[in-house]
């Protein structure tokens, strides 16, 4: 392989990452806010958001979808792929009882899957991963694009805090400069998390986050709400 024709596969590689974590993505991920919305009704700013997206990279989904994303990556190389992942999506489900995040990571996995097909028609299998729970689905598509998985957990984690953060400017007295502070503030702490996911077995995965998975749950029953859930 020339030269230019390695440079033009990365470039497609990187292209393929910014629109799959891209937030004009049309998979509904701005309609979520992960209980950040509870917590901006009670007076949460700048200071609980810090300590909410570190606790979520340390004991959240930097646990759980980093390393379930990870997982799926390396399953959906192997022969028997569909009943690897199809095992890994039953055990993301284990791993998420509050039904409000149940529910919305397996809407926007299902949505991923259809514009994927739409976009790539080779990706059409990715339909049989069910419950569709977006990080696995994110995982398998990565290597059905051949993206690097380094790269495609950067992204994905990446695309995950910045997600915060825009829902947080919505809800919050956060300002988007103070956002996007606390995004390069996080990142050596998602650096972390992205190299212990590459090591993360199916005994791995695990969340520790009682206080946001209430909040979850409260969302559905405030008053007045900018997000679905």
């Amino acid at each position: 392989m020339s030269l230019d024709a390695a440079r033009d596969v990365r470039d497609l590689q990187l292209l393929q990452l910014f629109q799959l974590f891209d937030s004009q993505f049309p998979v509904g991920a701005f309609a979520h806010s992960g209980g950040l919305e509870t917590y901006g009704q009670a007076g949460a700013g700048l200071p609980q958001l810090r300590e909410l997206l570190a606790l979520q990279i340390t004991h959240g989904w930097g646990r759980a979808e980093l390393a379930a994303a990870s997982l799926a990556w390396i399953a959906a190389g192997q022969s028997e792929s569909t009943e690897t992942l199809a095992r890994l999506a039953v055990l993301v489900s284990a791993h998420k009882p509050v039904p409000s995040v149940h529910d919305s990571g397996v809407r926007l996995g299902r949505r991923t899957v259809t514009l994927l097909a739409r976009l790539y028609p080779r990706l059409t299998s990715l339909a049989a991963i069910q419950p569709s729970h977006h990080a696995v689905v994110i995982g398998a598509a990565g290597r059905a694009l051949d993206l690097p998985l380094r790269g495609l957990l950067v992204g994905y984690g990446h695309s995950l805090i910045a997600a915060s953060v825009a829902t947080a400017t919505r809800c919050m007295p956060v300002s988007p400069a103070q956002g996007q502070e606390l995004i390069v503030e996080l990142q050596p702490s998602l650096e972390a998390a992205v190299s212990r996911a590459l090591e993360s077995t199916e005994d791995d995965l695990f969340t520790c986050t009682p206080g946001l998975d209430i909040r979850c749950h409260q969302q559905s029953r405030l008053t007045t709400r900018l997000f679905q859930s």
